[in-house]
């Protein structure tokens, strides 16, 4: 999703990858059910059927509109050098939110264009082997892969 280092607050951080912490992981699965940004990526919201593009749209618009857009990128940034943790993703949610250099905010629209475009990349891959997606009901034990339940594909 985000692997390239990124420059913000005069820091380094580098994105997610495939392998999140379980703690990671529900750190940003809980900010994207806030915006309800987890009901367009399942088909929950009750709008019409869309294309991928579409539905990237407005999965984008909704997490810009939310608020959460700060504690989104927070959750999928680690600052290099250092250990995911929440406190620190928390005081960097907020350090973010008050960024006003044109570039560094440019530089997280862009991170957050491509977290949300990383849902669609692995929820494909997730989908071919997601017990899931032959399941009818939707119920599934989780894989071992926790980048796949941030696509919004594990049942959670």
């Amino acid at each position: 999703m985000l692997e390239d280092l990124i420059t913000l607050d005069g820091r380094k951080f580098r994105g997610v990858a495939q392998s999140l912490s379980a703690s990671q992981d529900d750190y940003i699965i809980a900010r994207l059910r806030q915006c309800g940004a987890m009901d367009i990526l399942t088909d929950n919201d009750g709008g019409p059927s869309r294309t991928k593009e579409q539905k990237a749209e407005d999965l984008l618009t909704r997490i810009l509109l939310s608020g959460k857009t700060a504690e989104i990128l927070a959750g999928c940034l680690t600052e290099e050098g250092t250990k995911w943790t929440r406190s620190e993703a928390d005081r960097n949610a907020a350090i973010f939110s008050e960024i006003t250099d044109t570039a560094e905010k440019l530089t997280m629209r862009q991170s957050v264009t491509m977290f949300v475009a990383g849902f669609f990349t692995f929820g494909e891959r997730a989908s071919e082997s997601s017990p899931k997606s032959s399941n009818p009901t939707g119920k599934a034990h989780r894989s071992g892969n926790a980048a796949g339940a941030t696509s919004g594909t594990s049942a959670r």
